[in-house]
Order: C-alpha cells, then sequence, then structure tokens
C-alpha cells in the first residue's frame, strides 16, 4: 500500500484516459487485484497486455510507461491482504515474546492462498531483502503469523507460526514488505509489492512516504481496527501498540472482518482424525465439520467423498462417494461416519482423506474444496515398554528409531502432552524413567485426555534446541500418532530427592518426563520479568520461578565458563569452567494448565507435583492444576542496618536501571515515562534512599538521564524526609554528561545538611569526570570511545559536630555490559576487548592516584557489569583490584598484568557469602555492583562494614507498579559502606622493676602503665608482656575493666596479651606482674618487654614500647665471693683446694681468670652453677707451676665456681684474679 499518483498527475492523466480503465491497468502491472478485479479489466480471451493497448496509442506509451512507474514505486491501490503487524525486538530484554514476527490481515471477503508468496525484509535504509517463503491460506478477516528470529531471552514462545523464517530484525527500524513471488527485491524502494511497510522515522521507503514512529523491545507497529485501515500511508494506518504474548495474531485467532465488505459466510472446516483399525469388524471414524459461525437462513449442505492415501478403500475402510451432509440454521457443526475395517496384521499406520466439496451456505476456509486426514492406527505391534525407551543413561538406546509405546496422559501442553508407565508396570531399575513427553507440535487431542491411557507410536528424539548446542538432551516422541486405548489412574507422584551442589548436571535424569513431588521448595530467585513498559513503569512477570529442594543453600554464580559451552578464545584448564549450578531448579505454574503463580525469594513451598519437564539448562516442574500448596511468605525487604553509627560516614551505590524524565531529548531518543510514572520511580527511590538506606551522606547514582533528573530525585528526597518528621539531607546532586547513546550517566547525592554553622555534613571539594575522550584502538583496528559512562570523581570532606573532619576520594563506575561477551565472532571479541581496557583505564587511575598521595583515602563503587571472580570471559574486578587472572585463563588475548599496588580490597569479601549478591539472573544470585577501598581507608577507620538493602533483587517485577513500596525501583539492589573514621590518641606504655636484682627463691617484680595522652578516646586498646624466660608462676595483675589471656609458654619465653574496649583521654591502666625466680634463673638477668597498641590514629609512635629488666642472683652458699678486678692472695697446704663464686652478668664479654706469683704447684678449675672438679669443668688450666690461665669469650650468664688446687707441695702468696666486661 503505498502511496498514490498526487492529484496533479491524475488530472493530467484524466485529460486523455478514463480512471477506471487506468486503474487496471496499474492493478495488473502490479498483479495486485482479485480474479474478479481481473474480471472486470480484461475482456474473455485477451492477453493482459493486449487489453492495456486498447486504451494506448502510440503518441502516449511513454506517459504510461512514467505512470506505471510512478504507481510502482510511490503508489497502489488498497490491498486484499496487508500487513497487520511488524515486531522486532524479540528475545531481548524487556521483550513479551522470544521471537521477531510480521504478522499478516485478510481485508476482504474471500480466502487467499499465500502458496508462493513472501514477505521480505530490509534494514531501516537497506537495499538488500531477506525473504521468508510463505505457504497455506488466509481467511476473510482471517491472520497469517510469520515468525522470525529468536532472541536470547527466555521468554514465552510465540503462538504457533503460520509461516516460519530466520530473520533477526530490527527492534527499532526497519522495513517489511509483502510480494506475490519469492524473488528477492532490490534497491531501497522497490516496485512490485502487494503492501510495504517503513518503521521508524529513518525509514527511507514507506506509504505516502510517511513511516511509523520507532518500536522498542515492548511495542510492534500495529495497523489501527485489528488490520482494517488501509489508507496506503503508514504513519496514519499504523500505531505503536504496547504488546503482551497474545498479542501476535495466527490463524488459529479469530477473525476479524472488516466493514464494507458485504455479508461474509462462515468458514467451514473438517477436522482430522486419528483411531486405532482394531482387530476385528469395523471401526467408525467420525469426522467433525465445524463453521467459523452458526449456519444462515436455508443452512449449509456439501457432498464429502473419501480418497485413498496409504490405506485403500475396501480392503482398509469402507468408502464413501458424494454423500450429501447438512448443518441446520443456527447451527454449527455436524459429523460424517467412515467406516474402518479392523484386522491383526501388524503393519504402518495408514491414512485417507475426506474430501467436503460442492458447499452451499458457507465458503472453504481454505481456497479450493475442503479435506481431512484420517489416520488409521495400527493397533497390531510390539510395545516398548516407556523405561526401555529412557534407557539409563542421558540419552535413549533407541535414538532415532520409530517405536510405539504406551502410558497414562499425566499433563497436557500446547505442543504435546506427558504419559508414564502404571505403577503396576514400572521397573525394578531407579536409573530409567517411567515417564515421557510425546511431542504434536499443536494441542493434543482430546484423546489424549488426562487419565486416558494412550498408545503413541514416533519417532525416539533427542530433543535439543539449536540456539543452544550446549543443553542437556531431553528424551520425547516426534513425528507421533496416538490413540486411547483405556483409562487408568495417575502413577503416584515419586518424591524427588535432594539435588546438591556436587550433585552431576543431570541428577534428575532419571525422573524426566515423571509425574513427580517435591516435599519443599525453597524459592531462591523470583519470577522474572515478561514485559516492561518503561513508558508507563510496570511490569508483568512470567510464569515460572527458581529454588532448591530442601535447606539447600542459595545458588551462586561461580567463577568459569558455563556447562556446556566452550569459551569463545583459549582452552578449559587453564580458563575454569562453572559446574552451573545443578541444584538450581525451575517450577513452572501454568503451562500445563495451571494459574501463574508468583513468588518472591525466599518463599517455601510445599505440596508441588507435576510432570518433570527440563528446558532452558533445568529441570522444570509444571505444576498440575489444582494441586494443593502450602506457602511460607518471602521476607520482607530489609534495610542496609537498622541503626546508623553516629561516627560513620555512609557512602552508598544505586543502580536506578534507566531514570529517565518526562522530557524528550531527541538526540538519544529514550522511552518518556508518563508524569505518574516518573512521580511512582521517584517516590519508590525516596522511599528506598530514606529508609532503606538510611540517607547515607555520599550516594553514587549509576543509569541516570541526565542532571536535571538527579535534581528532581535530590527535590523529592529532600521534601519527603520533611514531610515524615525526618532530618532534611539537604542532597545536592552532581552529575556530568558522558559518551553512552543510551543517554544514561553516573552521578552523586551529596548530603549537605549542616551539621555547624556554614559547615555541611559533605564538602565537596571536587567533582571531575575521567576519561571521556579516551579512545581505544578495536581489534578491526579503528578507533572509538572507550568510557560510555565515564567514571566520576569526588573529592570531598566529610565533617562532624565536633569539629572532626574526614576527607576521602570517592569514583563512581559504570562499565560496559556482558551483552555480546560470549559470543565467538568478531562483536565478542570487541566486546571482551573493550570491558578489558576499560578495566585497565580505572586501574590505571586508581593506582596513580595512589602513588601520587600515599595517603588519598580511596573508595571505588558503582555497576562494574562485572562478576568479583573471573568468568573465564574477562576478569575485569581481578583488574581493577589489582589482582588479575593469568593471561591464558581468560579469553582475552594480553591481559593479566599487574597495575595497581598496594591491591584495593572488595568489600563484598569482608561479608557473609550468602549476602554477596545485587543481582539475580536466571535464577543465580550474583554480584554487578561492588566497592573497593584501598588499604589507606582502611588505616583511617576503626571499623569498615559493607551491606546490601535488599529491596530489588528478591522481589517481583510486577512490584515496579506499587508506589508505597521500594521494592523493584530497580532491578539491581543498592549498596551501602559505612566508614568510622579512627579516633586520635597517644597511647604511651612505661614499664619499671620492682627491685634490680632478687635472689633465687624471692619474687620477680614489675610495674607498667599503659596511659591515653590524647587527645580522643583510645579504641580497642592492647597491652602485651614479653618476658624472655619460661615462668610458669607468672601472675598480672589488671584493672577490673580489662582482660588478660593466660600467659603463654614456651621456647624459653613467657608472654600475655590484655585488653580493653578503649581508654579515654588521659586515662592510665595500671599493671602489675610477679613470678617466682627459681634456681634456674640463677645468674640471669629477666627482662620485660611492654608493647601498646590502638586502632585508633597513635600519633606518637615513639612511646608505644618500654623495658625493665631484674637480675637473679644465685642463694648465699657460704661460698667465698670473687668479684670482677679484685685479687685473692692465697695459701694453702698440699693438695688443699679454695673455691670462689663469681657472679657473670647476661652480656658479659671476655672472662679471663689467672693465678700467678708466690710459691708451690696449683691447678685451675671453673664451672658455671656448681663446684668443678678435676673431671667435671667447664675450664681448667693444669699447667707446671703457679701460672695458670682460663678464657670465655662469651661467658653464660649466672653464677660460677672457681677452684685453685693445691698439688704435691704446699702454695703461699698465690694471686687469684677475674676480669670480664660488663
Amino acid at each position: 500500500m503505498l502511496q498514490r499518483t498526487a492529484p496533479s498527475n491524475i488530472n493530467r492523466l484524466r485529460a486523455h484516459y478514463r480512471w477506471q480503465k487506468l486503474h487496471c491497468v496499474i492493478a495488473l502491472q502490479r498483479q495486485k487485484v482479485s480474479i474478479r478485479a481481473q474480471s472486470s479489466c480484461l475482456r474473455p480471451g485477451r492477453p493482459a497486455d493486449a487489453h492495456m493497448g486498447n486504451y494506448m496509442d502510440k503518441n502516449t506509451s511513454r506517459l504510461w510507461a512514467a505512470v506505471v512507474l510512478a504507481f510502482a514505486s510511490a503508489g497502489t491501490a488498497q490491498a486484499q491482504v496487508v500487513i497487520s503487524q511488524a515486531y522486532g525486538g524479540g528475545g531481548n530484554s524487556g521483550a513479551p515474546v522470544k521471537s521477531d514476527y510480521i504478522e499478516l490481515h485478510n481485508n476482504g471477503a474471500t480466502a487467499v492462498d499465500l502458496t508462493g508468496w513472501s514477505v521480505q525484509y530490509a534494514s531501516v535504509t537497506g537495499t538488500s531483502w531477506q525473504v521468508t517463503t510463505l505457504n497455506g491460506s488466509i481467511a476473510p478477516g482471517g491472520y497469517h503469523l510469520v515468525k522470525q528470529g529468536d532472541g536470547a531471552g527466555t521468554q514465552p514462545a510465540l503462538p504457533t507460526p503460520d509461516s516460519v523464517g530466520a530473520i533477526n530484525m530490527s527492534g527499532s527500524n526497519f522495513k517489511v514488505a509483502l510480494v506475490n513471488n519469492i524473488v528477492a527485491l532490490s534497491g531501497a524502494c522497490p516496485a512490485g509489492t502487494i503492501d510495504l511497510l517503513g518503521v521508524g522515522p529513518t525509514a527511507n521507503c514507506a506509504e505516502a512516504n510517511a513511516p511509523t514512529a520507532v518500536v522498542s523491545n515492548a511495542t510492534s507497529a500495529m495497523r489501527n481496527d485489528k488490520g482494517c485501515v488501509d489508507t496506503n500511508n503508514n504513519a496514519a494506518d499504523f500505531s505503536i501498540a504496547t504488546i503482551t504474548a497474545t498479542s501476535p495474531r495466527n490463524s488459529a485467532a479469530p477473525a476479524y472482518v472488516c466493514g464494507g465488505v458485504g455479508p461474509v459466510l462462515p468458514a467451514l472446516t473438517v477436522a482430522d482424525i486419528s483411531a486405532d483399525e482394531g482387530n476385528s469388524g469395523t471401526t467408525v471414524f467420525t469426522f467433525t465439520v465445524s463453521l467459523s459461525q452458526p449456519a444462515g437462513a436455508g443452512g449449509v449442505s456439501w457432498k464429502a467423498s473419501t480418497v485413498d492415501g496409504t490405506a485403500t478403500a475396501g480392503s482398509d475402510y469402507v468408502a464413501v462417494s458424494d454423500l450429501a451432509g447438512t448443518i441446520a440454521a443456527g447451527q454449527s457443526s455436524a459429523t460424517i461416519s467412515v467406516s474402518v475395517n479392523g484386522d491383526t496384521v501388524s503393519e504402518p499406520n495408514e491414512t485417507f482423506k475426506l474430501r467436503v466439496q460442492d458447499i452451499s451456505g458457507a465458503t472453504p476456509a481454505a481456497p479450493g474444496v475442503v479435506e481431512a486426514t484420517a489416520t488409521i492406527v495400527n493397533d497390531d505391534v510390539t510395545v516398548v515398554a516407556i523405561h526401555d525407551i529412557q534407557g539409563n543413561g542421558a540419552k535413549s538406546p533407541l535414538e532415532n528409531q520409530i517405536v510405539t509405546t504406551e502410558g497414562v496422559v499425566t499433563a497436557r501442553k500446547s505442543n504435546g502432552f506427558y504419559i508414564q508407565t502404571t505403577d503396576a508396570e514400572a521397573d525394578a531399575d531407579p536409573m530409567t524413567s517411567e515417564g515421557l513427553y510425546v511431542f504434536t507440535s499443536s494441542a493434543p487431542t482430546a484423546a489424549a485426555a488426562i487419565g486416558n491411557r494412550v498408545r503413541v507410536t514416533g519417532t525416539v528424539a533427542e530433543y535439543i534446541p539449536a540456539a543452544d548446542p550446549g543443553q542437556l538432551p531431553l528424551t520425547e516422541l516426534t513425528f507421533a500418532s496416538y490413540s486411547q486405548i483405556g483409562t487408568a489412574p495417575l502413577p503416584v507422584p515419586v518424591v524427588l530427592p535432594v539435588v546438591q551442589p556436587t550433585s552431576p548436571l543431570d541428577a534428575l535424569e532419571p525422573y524426566e518426563g515423571m509425574r513427580v513431588a517435591i516435599q519443599s521448595f525453597k524459592v531462591t530467585a523470583p519470577n522474572q520479568a515478561n514485559s516492561v513498559n518503561e513508558t508507563n513503569f510496570t511490569s508483568t512477570n512470567r510464569s515460572f520461578f527458581y529454588g532448591v529442594i530442601g535447606d539447600v543453600p542459595r545458588p551462586f554464580r561461580e567463577a568459569g565458563i558455563q556447562p556446556g559451552t566452550n569459551p569463545p578464545a583459549g582452552t578449559i584448564p587453564p580458563i575454569p569452567r562453572w559446574d552451573g549450578n545443578p541444584e538450581l531448579m525451575v517450577v513452572n505454574s501454568d503451562a500445563i494448565g495451571g494459574s501463574k503463580l508468583e513468588f518472591a525469594a525466599g518463599t517455601v513451598i510445599t505440596g508441588l507435583v507435576g510432570p518433570l519437564d527440563y528446558s532452558f539448562r533445568r529441570y522444570t516442574l509444571l505444576i498440575e492444576p489444582g494441586a494443593a500448596l502450602n506457602v511460607t511468605p518471602a521476607p520482607q525487604p530489609r534495610p542496609s542496618v537498622e541503626t546508623v553509627d553516629p561516627n560513620a560516614v555512609s557512602v552508598a551505590g544505586y543502580n536506578m536501571q534507566r531514570l529517565f524524565d518526562t522530557v524528550d531529548d531527541p538526540n538519544i531518543k529514550e522511552p518518556l515515562p508518563t508524569a505518574e510514572a516518573y512521580a511512582r520511580r521517584k517516590q519508590k527511590a525516596s522511599i528506598g534512599i530514606r529508609d532503606y538506606l538510611k540517607t547515607p551522606d555520599i550516594l553514587g547514582a549509576v543509569e541516570i538521564e541526565n542532571l536535571s533528573t538527579l535534581q528532581d530525585l535530590a527535590a523529592k528526597i529532600n521534601a519527603d524526609a520533611v514531610a515524615n518528621g525526618q532530618p532534611n539531607p539537604n542532597y545536592v546532586a552532581y552529575l556530568e554528561e558522558g559518551n553512552d547513546p543510551g543517554g544514561i550517566d553516573v552521578g552523586y547525592l551529596i548530603k549537605t545538611a549542616e551539621v555547624l554553622p556554614g559547615k555541611p555534613r559533605v564538602e565537596v571539594l571536587a567533582v571531575t569526570q575521567i576519561g571521556k575522550d579516551t579512545t581505544w584502538v578495536q581489534p578491526d583496528g579503528n578507533s572509538d570511545e572507550l568510557n560510555d559512562r565515564p567514571p566520576l570523581v569526588l573529592e570531598a570532606v566529610v565533617h562532624y559536630a565536633d569539629g572532626r573532619a574526614f576527607p576521602l576520594t570517592a569514583v563512581v563506575v559504570h562499565n560496559r555490559s556482558l551483552g555480546s561477551a560470549d559470543k565467538t565472532d568478531g562483536e565478542g571479541l570487541r566486546v571482551r576487548m573493550k570491558r578489558q581496557r576499560q578495566a585497565e583505564f580505572l586501574a590505571t587511575y586508581l593506582n596513580q592516584r595512589q602513588t601520587q598521595n600515599p595517603a588519598t583515602r580511596l573508595i571505588v563503587l558503582g555497576d562494574f557489569n562485572a562478576f568479583e571472580f573471573n568468568d573465564g570471559l574477562t576478569d575485569v574486578m581481578g583488574t581493577v583490584i589489582g589482582a588479575p587472572s593469568p593471561d591464558d585463563a581468560t579469553a582475552v588475548p594480553g591481559d593479566g598484568a599487574d597495575l595497581v599496588e598496594p591491591n584495593l580490597i572488595n568489600l563484598a569479601s569482608t561479608i557473609d557469602p550468602m549476602e554477596r549478591y545485587s543481582y539475580s539472573f536466571d535464577g543465580h544470585a550474583q554480584s554487578l555492583d561492588h566497592t573497593l577501598v584501598n588499604e589507606e581507608m582502611v588505616v583511617a577507620t576503626s571499623s569498615i562494614k559493607f551491606t546490601h538493602a535488599r529491596i530489588n533483587a528478591d522481589y517481583l517485577e510486577a512490584n515496579r507498579a506499587d508506589a508505597n513500596s521500594p521494592t523493584r525501583m530497580s532491578d539491581h539492589d543498592p549498596m551501602v559502606t559505612y566508614l568510622v573514621p579512627r579516633e586520635i590518641a597517644d597511647l604511651g606504655v612505661t614499664a619499671a622493676a620492682t627491685a634490680a636484682s632478687v635472689q633465687v627463691g624471692q619474687s620477680i617484680g614489675y610495674t607498667a602503665v599503659a596511659t591515653n595522652h590524647g587527645p580522643g578516646r583510645a579504641d580497642a586498646v592492647g597491652v602485651g608482656f614479653a618476658l624472655d624466660a619460661e615462668l610458669p608462676s607468672l601472675s598480672v595483675t589488671k584493672p577490673a575493666e580489662w582482660t588478660c589471656d593466660a600467659p603463654q609458654i614456651a621456647s624459653g619465653k613467657t608472654s600475655v596479651a590484655c585488653r580493653t574496649g578503649a581508654l579515654a583521654n588521659a586515662a592510665s591502666a595500671n599493671f602489675a606482674l610477679s613470678a617466682n625466680a627459681t634456681a634456674d634463673l640463677a645468674g640471669k638477668t629477666v627482662k620485660l618487654a611492654v608493647s601498646g597498641e590502638t586502632t585508633s590514629q597513635d600519633t606518637v609512635a615513639g612511646n608505644n614500647a618500654a623495658e625493665a629488666s631484674v637480675a637473679v642472683i644465685a642463694q648465699d652458699d657460704g661460698t667465698a665471693v670473687l668479684l670482677n678486678g679484685k685479687a685473692v692472695d692465697l695459701d694453702g697446704a698440699a693438695g688443699e683446694a679454695k673455691t670462689f663464686r663469681l657472679e657473670i652478668p647476661a652480656g658479659a664479654r671476655g672472662l679471663r681468670i689467672i693465678t700467678q706469683g708466690g710459691t708451690g704447684d696449683v691447678s685451675l678449675y671453673a664451672k658455671r652453677g656448681a663446684r668443678p672438679s678435676a673431671t667435671d669443668y667447664d675450664l681448667r688450666s693444669i699447667r707446671s707451676g703457679n701460672n695458670e690461665a682460663v678464657f670465655s669469650t662469651v661467658p653464660q650468664a649466672g653464677t660460677w665456681y672457681v677452684t685453685v688446687q693445691g698439688g704435691a707441695t704446699a702454695f703461699a702468696r698465690v694471686l687469684l684474679l677475674a676480669n670480664f666486661s660488663p
């Protein structure tokens, strides 16, 4: 439907020719007239070109050619079959269906055979066209649905399509043509189309040169009045409509006959039939003749005849010929019976047709005669048990074979049904399933009613979706014929075992297709969105949800490539492989006729019963309608903390999921929310930030349209705080525009409420965007902007009411998404490389900040679009924190460089592992949002608490509509960090001995004092005592508010640790230590070392340690004392010994003992700790005469005994002298 020739041209033509004849020429040239229209233009028996020649002469042939060309490229008469809808967002985020599609509508009063026709697609400005061949016919007022390419999402499938293509259409703008041949069009605006649709303002071909507005993942271009409006102007004929899963209309959809076409007769159809032949006699096959509406006056009549197929009249069935039939006026159906002959011959199923013709009072639903196929099901077959078909492995041992089996129908789907062996017929092998899915492609007949025992013949197939070849196979029967052979009770549901995280992925394979029960099911991820309407900020949920059996922990995304998928580059290993979380299951509530159920994470359900399916890589229980469920609701939304430490600095991060205002920005073509939707989003955000994030000092905002949007939000929060009796945070917004083509940026909300006159809580020193103009070289050699949403750096000082101040530097981040990162093509490589380059850019910047000013306190937060581990594609977070995976452990070439030193700390590593998530995807909890700090921030704080407000990821998408709840304002949980700055204090310790020396048997005593010299409190104070001797008797006297551990004795040392929560300014703590001086300590000096520490910032380090020593002297045993450097004169009889005691202190050096002078002969002996003898000594000298000498360079401390032993003669005036350096 292109625009007609301009009126001025038409007037010129009317001067020579009549409009009616000109219309015929153009219609024939375009091949766009019905048979009835052609007969009115052409004379019988004359070719079209000859007839046109009657209205053309030689002088005007060129004018005719020009007119025909003008009509072919710019205008045409209205069509009988038109494009009624076109959609290209299938399977994308926010899409309600998985596939793209094109829909046709018959605006006329007669059926149209589409065989040999095509729909063709081109990009919005393209010149080449992709062809999808059509088949079948389209009834008056009927629809014809053409499926195109699938997206990556898990949205519902389209209604059964009438024709199928594989074109991946644009989600925003494109061109579509309807053509009555299958030859590909060419050129931007080609001739020879039945209908044409240009979608999006930039389309370079459209009827009346007026394309429709742009579409989105949630909207289609839909022809007005259900397809009937056709003014040959795309902009006028079409509207942009928000669609649901039921918006695509196929031939089974209710017909809508356009007005002005005269009375429409009912359409007549005859349903196919399939039944057993029987073993003897005849079986009556009853065909049902149906009308699309009750028969009119005079009723409907026809004649019916049978036609052989593989079945032969006479031997296989009793033929009928020209059998008259009627449907009375006001009635809608009748039956025709044909007898089938029974036998006991084993043979393939056979078919014959029933042909209805000479129809009066109705029209065929399809052009020509009406036929239905009867399938004579061979019931003389070898029945293979279901468990033998399934086998005890992942695949059937009978794959690709045609088999016949029997079972009880346990459930029905829109394209098949489940059968199961009766309980009495089940085998004893626990590894073989007793259930099986029968794929019928369309709704099963009444023969497959639940509780019917059926016989099914079909081909054993292992179904693996073409779009996901890594998925586990599902055993099913395809190309199946089936018939009822009785009824039977449903098998008792088998209770599924608990699947553990360590179980294999196919742990439930032995239950595939069976009727099963789950005793307790814990929902771990809510129903995902089926469709999202950003204009109204509403959403509908899908009918399935995720969870685990029993008390199995919640499944989390883990490191590595998912199972069944090869890395796009590199090998496994060293690239890690993820196990895929075999414990994760899906429950679908309405797949087999039940009502849609929606649950938030944390819900516990008992009473689940239904067949076990497998799809989208998950074992899926399909809930039986009427199942008696018991539901324990999920926990309520949870704030980040109940109360905020008044000493804490709070820094939050919140991805607000595409927060757009109501002002249209033509540069970004953003979705425009209604005023109500925008107000609701701001209210939900206000509740979340005030009541669940506790109005943080600094909030890093992600996915905000512009500064004015963030200012609107700040004003809303400030006003709501006052209205609800809360302190006004006086939030001020900061945002810099980035490069994102979708128009989202990062920014800050800064709390500026005064803590002192003229002193805001947060003083902004600078806000700086980094990397906006940074480019990178793509794998194809071209340069492009690196940072779509450049990081935004905040330099700020947080002030306290007591005058304290805490400077910090924040960096808010929103990196490139994971979309397409796993692709193996050039786009996948580009995405992985860009994500890596962004991580390297950020890491380099953060390292420079640390290097240039080591005192910088960094907190880096936002949506990194990356896991905290290496996903095998790109290790973004490892690169940013300074702990990258090796180059060969990712699919990115040339990564693995350590760019940050010292490393940053991901605060998620400090919390409970079950809390390490901000997002939920495909049932897996995961973190895309992170907060990092550097070591200087850790040093500057006494505590850091990291947490999330649980208000989004665990809750249903439908909560978007609730203005009084913070839940599902976004799909990310916000995170908040509480930084408690360290107090400034000066902790000092002193130590003293109660006596400089003690004798063995006395008490060794010390005193110690820990004092806080201020000016602030000393938090978490610890004092350690270490003595260089093993003292089992050591006791410590401490202040009452202190705690001391038991003494630790090992390796010649004794230590004690004492601690208290805090020590106030100018406060002191006094300690006393005592121990017995045992004999083994004689001659030793016992040293006490005291050290003190605090988590407060200690400004003076020199007074944090002290020492004191006590010398231990042996008890006086009456032995004369020999003093250092004091000579003694000795006289003695022959053989007499003179012994002295010598105390050697610790640290003494160069011991020298001599005898000299006098008369006689002596020997000299020395020993530590005991009197020496001629056979027991440490040192000796036994030279002839009186001149003896012994030496020790480093004598052991303690009591030494020195003996001068007389020889054979008496000795007199012999000098004894000991010297050492103390």
